[in-house]
C-alpha cells in the first residue's frame, strides 16, 4: 500500500470517527483505524489520538475495570457470570461425588451384610442335618 493510499484511508477513518465522535464523544477510534493512523509516522501525519482528543493511558491494565464502553462492561459481566457458574458447578460436582461415595459405601455394607446372612444360613442348614458316615450326601452318585 502506498503512503498516499494510507493517508487517504486514514483521513476517511478520521472523518468517520469525527462523525461518530460528534454523536458519542466518549467512544475512541476502532483498533483498525488506530493502526492505520499510527503506521504513518511522518512529521506531517495526523495520529488517531490527536483526532479524538482521547489519549489512552500507556500500560493501563485497569482501564477495562473502569471502562464506560457498554461492550467492555458486558464482557466483564459475562466473565463474572461465567466464573460464578463454574464455582456453582464445582460445588455441585463435589457434593454429588460425596453423595455418590456415601451411597456406594452403603451399598457395599448392605452387600456384605447380605453375604454374611447367606453364609450363616448355609452353615445353619448344614448343621441341622447330621451327616451319617457312609451315607451318600448327593444324588446321582
Amino acid at each position: 500500500m502506498t503512503k498516499f493510499s494510507k493517508v487517504l484511508i486514514a483521513s476517511i477513518f478520521a472523518t468517520s470517527a469525527g462523525i461518530v465522535g460528534a454523536q458519542t464523544a466518549t467512544q475512541p477510534l476502532s483498533s483498525g483505524a488506530k493502526s492505520l493512523l499510527d503506521t504513518d509516522k511522518t512529521p506531517g501525519a495526523v495520529s488517531g489520538t490527536a483526532l479524538t482528543g482521547n489519549s489512552p493511558a500507556a500500560g493501563s491494565s485497569t482501564a477495562a475495570a473502569t471502562s464506560s464502553d457498554p461492550y467492555v462492561q458486558k464482557r466483564e459481566a459475562d466473565a463474572m457470570t461465567k466464573q460464578e457458574y463454574k464455582d456453582k458447578k464445582k460445588a455441585a460436582k463435589a457434593e454429588y461425588k460425596q453423595e455418590k461415595s456415601a451411597a456406594k459405601s452403603d451399598a457395599k455394607a448392605s452387600k456384605m451384610e447380605a453375604k454374611a446372612e447367606r453364609n450363616s444360613a448355609i452353615k445353619a442348614d448344614r448343621s441341622a442335618t447330621p451327616v451319617v458316615p457312609g451315607q451318600q450326601t448327593t444324588l446321582g452318585n
